[in-house]
């Protein structure tokens, strides 16, 4: 860029001397009175560049500098040098433009200049998209479509959860900010495909679905390649990870998410998900027909959270954790004491009655802030102990309290270092979540020595409006789960009427709590 700006200004500057020149020689011509050799000598000075230096310069500048120039002086000579020596041992260890930059020079069918092809920026232009390059030979436009492609699968991986369904009730819009956009890097359009594209076949590898090639495949049509990241990334669920620095963690998230096929359950884990749900549900559906007047705050729509807390449970315990410390609002806490925390069902039946006994002198309370403990065994045998912690009716106000618990028992469990025999739990609503500031100060422990707990769960009941607020009047962010970004935490959001990909992401949720 330096050189094509300096190449331009001496441009301007010939030209204006081109256009000065002949005024000079005009000038010349006038009558002159007798001039002192002094005099004569200053004029001299002053007269234009003869024709032959204008000449000389001029041709300077037709040349165009050539691209070799850029990368084949000063110490960068040495890098490419051993760029070259890789090559020459094995072809595929250098970058595709590479190869081709090398074969092209040793084959010595094209000049020097000409045998290397900048790849394309990857800055858009003025305009939108990706530029287009000028005609050159077929490797290079290959080179090209492939840079192009692996644009297209960081726009998925990057702008997928824009597109994908994850809205069960279908409100959200583009007019309220806070809809499926349909980013314009998803379209074939913006890197200049057309439909007779979709039938090119591209190598798998770095940048593209390299975990497919694991299935025996070496390479892929554009559409085959569309339709993958369709499916892992714009499907019922969509993934924020990018915005994560640490490109190990990204890594490891995408090796888990870009297979031919994330999750597959068996006829049992099918069958165990659906009794679970049918619990879930039938609770729900019993205590509105019997108890229709009284305030319970039903997990009605969201009855897939039951499940998913369960296979979160099951796949903890794999990994070795002991104690679970849960807490939560109100929306949905009779069914989680139901059937996760495993509280009798008459009990909570004989508080709708108004028949339940006093346990102590207190006041009381209303059913849905009431806590639990429970030591809840697994399907692989083992045992947990669970601690769903008392809510007030503030909300939020039970996070540092869960916190705070999970830390004590790592702390008479010596586990202060590598937090692995507790976890913590915390479920939010999304009014909540984005709204109260106790959520980001609680937050803001993850990497504090003497508060962090090794990192806690987050799970979020978003019914789309805050008690009697719209979304739009609530934050000023197009997810209620922005702030997590503040800590470089992953967000996934899924479509709670998809109860396999609610089990699927609980389960890889505690996968990443224990290698992060």
């Amino acid at each position: 860029m330096l050189r094509s700006s300096l190449s331009k200004a001496s441009t301007r500057v010939l030209q204006s001397s081109r256009c000065a020149a002949p005024s000079s020689r005009r000038f010349s011509t006038l009558p002159t009175t007798p001039r002192t050799a002094a005099t004569q000598t200053l004029a001299a000075s002053r007269r234009p560049l003869s024709l032959t230096a204008r000449r000389h310069y001029a041709s300077a500048t037709d040349n165009a500098p050539d691209p070799n120039d850029n990368f084949l002086s000063g110490n960068t000579a040495n890098y490419i040098d051993e760029m070259y020596m890789q090559w020459k041992e094995d072809p595929k260890s250098v970058h595709v433009s590479w190869q081709v930059y090398f074969r092209n020079m040793e084959s010595g069918d094209m000049p020097i200049s000409q045998a290397f092809t900048p790849p394309p920026s990857l800055v858009p232009g003025a305009t939108g998209g990706v530029p287009r390059l000028a005609a050159g030979s077929a490797e290079g436009t290959e080179v090209a479509n492939h840079l192009k492609v692996q644009l297209l699968v960081r726009a998925y991986q990057a702008r997928g959860h824009n597109k994908a369904n994850i809205d069960p009730l279908g409100i959200r819009n583009e007019q309220k900010g806070f809809g499926n956009i349909k980013p314009k890097e998803l379209t074939l359009e913006h890197y200049q495909f057309t439909e007779k594209d979709l039938d090119t076949e591209y190598s798998l590898g770095p940048g593209i679905l390299p975990r497919f090639k694991r299935e025996g495949r070496e390479k892929m049509t554009l559409r085959e390649i569309i339709d993958a990241c369709e499916r892992i990334y714009c499907g019922s669920y969509g993934i924020e990870f990018i915005h994560i620095p640490d490109r190990e963690k990204c890594d490891w998230l995408r090796e888990r998410l870009e297979v031919p096929q994330p999750f597959k359950y068996s006829i049992d884990e099918k069958r165990r998900i659906l009794d679970r749900l049918i619990w879930s549900s039938s609770f729900e559906s019993f205590l509105s027909t019997k108890y229709p007047n009284d305030k319970r705050f039903g997990l009605e729509g969201c009855e897939t959270l039951v499940p998913g807390m369960k296979a979160l449970i099951d796949r903890s315990v794999d990994y070795g954790v002991k104690d679970i410390v849960i807490g939560m609002p109100h929306r949905g806490r009779l069914n989680v004491l139901s059937n996760v925390v495993r509280k009798p069902n008459e009990s909570i039946f004989s508080e709708f009655a108004g028949t339940a006994g006093a346990e102590d002198e207190g006041s009381g309370d209303v059913k849905y802030h009431l806590g639990m403990n429970f030591e809840r065994p697994t399907p692989s045998g083992k045992r947990v102990q669970l601690s769903l912690v008392a809510n007030p009716s503030h909300l939020e106000a039970e996070d540092p309290v869960v916190l705070g618990k999970t830390r004590a028992i790592q702390h008479y469990n010596n586990d202060e270092k590598a937090h692995r025999t507790a976890m913590g739990v915390l479920l939010h609503g999304d009014a909540a979540f984005a709204a109260q500031g106790v959520v980001y100060e609680c937050l803001g422990f993850h990497s504090l020595p003497a508060f962090s707990t090794g990192g806690t769960i987050h799970l979020v009941v978003n019914n789309q409006i805050g008690f009697t607020t719209d979304p739009r009047f609530a934050r000023s962010t197009a997810y209620c789960t922005d702030i997590a970004k503040a800590i470089d935490a992953p967000v996934f959001h899924v479509n709670a009427d998809d109860v396999e990909a609610v089990n699927f992401l609980l389960s890889l949720m505690r996968v990443l709590w224990y290698f992060a």
